[in-house]
């Protein structure tokens, strides 16, 4: 209503003014009343009339129009004021009728001007020019009813233009009504759609991105019908523009991803509740992220008592939205939050698909960005590149074409990098990431379709890694030296990366190890005995490599922790080691698919809680110990295709399994096993009796 007044103001003072200019071209004598009307809050500037003007009245109330500047003397002083922008209505001295001025054309009456005594009169004598009787007689008949016609005119315009802002008051004041009695949920209209610039962001426009501009002339984008709900909020006239922009992205990305299917969309796109207090955050990780990350949930576990996504100025600053069920696009209109925003993760939606929009990079104090385990697709942005801040950076598992950006190594601060199973990428391995000093976890796993070169001594620049996993990318190159500088690196992930050449010894000077994860390679070379130096290790991999040599019964003696040991698929051979039964922790043992001899040692009858203890496809022999009847967690044993005799003691019956596996051969020159699923346990053996598989035994127990 305010816009509108302004502009019917403006046309008013427009008719008013061209009726003083021909009046005062004309020489026609002017009367004021200062309580006439008032528009445009007093403002309307005089003509320039391009030539000096003297024309003034000694009529109470008059106005004087003196050298191209209005002045007017104030009702009840006796002094004239200089007010060049005053804007008061004019009209005609003629047609005086009883105590006012009579308006030809509307016959409507008008405040007569108060008098001024005769003191205040004798005061403006000396400035106010008087027009003589004889002046006024100079004027012809047919100028004044010239005069007369237009005056009319005007009068006929104001008039209806006073009429049709009634109207439109009445009308906003009665929508507005409406909108005000309404506390629920925003719901869109079907048809209604900007078709230009929206006036109430007008101050602001040149900020939205282009494409927003581009999309509001669409009534089913998310952008209009966003708009559309800004433009319905009964508060708006009370936001600061920060908080309209703040409140058109979020509307945007309801539209865009889907709102009314989120699990959890509390209070959103309520006109009665702040968005700060909107739903924006879910701390349930999925069990794929659990696993990625080792058993630990990297949702951002630290809001979960705050319940504010805003900072202490009301801007939004977290985005917290992990497995929501979000279902369409990230639109662009996010980067309006660039001012707060710290915080953006919507990862674990796999609904969630398009690009990753370039226009993230405007957030330039976003500090974590999760869309891992989404559907996006084309390129990963190289403007990412520009996030200064970032520290936290997660793109994984998702179907991305083009290359790995090397822009990334531009992210200093950068503390947490995932980019996992995108296995559509190509190109190399960019080297300017080992750039990334401030690098703490690196996760780059799953990139198979990169031809990576090798596994640069560089790496020893990322003093401050603690996690290092690069599994799936073909590095083709032995561990460099260099990863002995890594003093705080707790977990080491190599799987499947063509690692070849022997363990470097520095590689054990990193005693903070507590996971190594080194399988499906080409390693050779015997197991150190140095990996006894590694005192906190809970999980080693070792399988699938070409180790040979004996397994170091010293290295179990540090071991206690250990929860997890696979060494099979090696080429390794002798007996077991008794130490075996030190390892009270342990959870799985795979010892299978190698040269093992000799017999089981009973020692292993100690591990409570194994579940899985694989001895397949070895050399071992003799008879299976009584003392596996102690392994009160086991689940699963296999022990087909080995040396072992005599019968199988009755209670282990149920828990013997046979493994169906694959193998396979890589570039001529190693097989790699993969142990499929566990399958009913055959008898392979024409020397073990026993369960139904090998049948009865007889009175010699063979």
């Amino acid at each position: 209503m305010e816009e509108f007044t302004e502009q019917l103001s403006s046309h008013l003072a427009g008719a008013v003014e061209e009726t003083v200019l021909q009046a005062l071209q004309d020489g026609d004598e002017l009367a004021v009343c200062a309580d006439d009307f008032d528009f445009h809050n007093g403002i309307m500037p005089m003509p320039a009339l391009g030539r000096n003007t003297d024309i003034c009245s000694t009529e109470p109330g008059a106005f004087s129009v003196r050298n191209m500047q209005a002045q007017r003397l104030d009702m009840g002083q006796v002094t004239l004021t200089e007010q060049p922008n005053t804007a008061l209505r004019l009209s005609s001295l003629g047609n005086r009728h009883d105590n006012g001025y009579h308006d030809t054309a509307t016959n409507e009456v008008l405040p007569e001007a108060m008098q001024v005594s005769e003191t205040g009169a004798a005061a403006i004598m000396g400035t106010a020019q008087q027009i003589s009787p004889m002046q006024l007689e100079s004027i012809s008949e047919a100028g004044k009813l010239e005069r007369r016609k237009r005056k009319c005119l005007v009068s006929v315009m104001a008039t209806s233009l006073v009429a049709f802002a009634v109207v439109m008051g009445l009308i906003i004041g009665l929508d507005n009504g409406k909108q005000s009695q309404s506390s629920q949920k925003y719901t869109t209209p079907q048809t209604q759609s900007p078709t230009a610039a929206p006036t109430i962001l007008a101050n602001t426009w040149d900020e939205l991105p282009d494409v927003t501009i581009t999309a509001l002339k669409d009534p089913s984008s998310p952008q209009a019908m966003a708009y559309d709900w800004v433009l319905n909020d009964p508060n708006r006239t009370f936001y600061p523009h920060w908080k309209m922009l703040q409140r058109f992205a979020l509307a945007v990305f309801y539209f865009s991803t889907g709102g009314d299917n989120w699990n959890l969309q509390e209070h959103w796109l309520s006109y009665d509740l702040d968005e700060c207090s909107w739903y924006f955050k879910n701390l349930v990780g999925g069990e794929q992220d659990s696993f990625l990350h080792e058993g630990s949930i990297e949702t951002s576990s630290e809001l979960q008592f705050l319940d504010s996504a805003c900072n202490a100025e009301g801007q939004y600053t977290y985005f917290v939205f992990t497995e929501n069920n979000l279902e369409g696009t990230l639109p662009p209109e996010l980067s309006l939050l660039s001012n707060s925003l710290k915080y953006l993760e919507v990862g674990s939606n796999e609904n969630l698909y398009g690009v990753v929009p370039s226009e993230i990079a405007l957030l330039t104090n976003l500090e974590k960005f999760y869309v891992n385990r989404n559907s996006h697709s084309g390129q990963i942005p190289t403007e990412l590149g520009q996030l200064s801040n970032l520290f936290e950076l997660e793109l994984g598992n998702n179907p991305y074409t083009g290359s790995l950006p090397s822009e990334l190594g531009n992210l200093h601060a950068l503390s947490l990098l995932g980019v996992g199973a995108c296995r559509k990428l190509s190109g190399t391995l960019p080297t300017e990431l080992y750039r990334l000093t401030n690098m703490v976890k690196f996760y780059l796993q799953g990139l198979e379709g990169l031809a990576s070169g090798s596994l640069l001594p560089e790496i020893g620049q990322m003093t401050k890694l603690e996690r290092f996993f690069v599994h799936e990318i073909s590095f083709n190159s032995s561990i460099p030296t260099e990863i002995g500088l890594l003093s705080h690196l707790s977990k080491l992930n190599l799987w499947k990366c063509h690692i070849t050449g022997s363990l470097p010894s520095e590689l054990f000077l990193l005693t903070n190890m507590w996971r190594i994860d080194i399988d499906e390679n080409e390693i050779t070379g015997t197991i150190p005995t140095e990996f006894g130096l590694f005192p906190n290790l809970t999980m080693a991999w070792m399988n699938g490599n070409s180790f040979t040599g004996t397994l170091p019964g010293s290295i179990l003696e540090s071991w206690g922790q250990l929860n997890y040991f696979k060494i099979n698929n090696n080429n390794l051979e002798g007996p077991l080691p008794s130490q075996l039964g030190l390892l009270t922790s342990l959870d799985l043992l795979w010892v299978s698919h190698n040269e093992f001899s000799g017999s089981i040692p009973s020692e292993i009858g100690l591990l409570n809680n194994v579940t899985e203890l694989f001895l397949h496809d070895t050399n071992l022999a003799g008879s299976i110990p009584e003392t596996l009847l102690d392994m009160d967690g086991l689940e699963m044993l296999t022990i087909s295709n080995t040396s072992l005799t005599g019968s199988i003691p009755h209670d282990l019956c149920g828990s013997i399994w046979d493994m169906s596996y694959t193998c396979n051969v890589y570039f001529g020159l190693f097989t790699v096993c993969y142990d499929v699923e566990k399958v009913n346990f055959t008898c392979s053996s024409n020397d073990l009796c026993g369960c139904d598989a090998c049948g009865e035994c007889n009175s010699t127990g063979s």
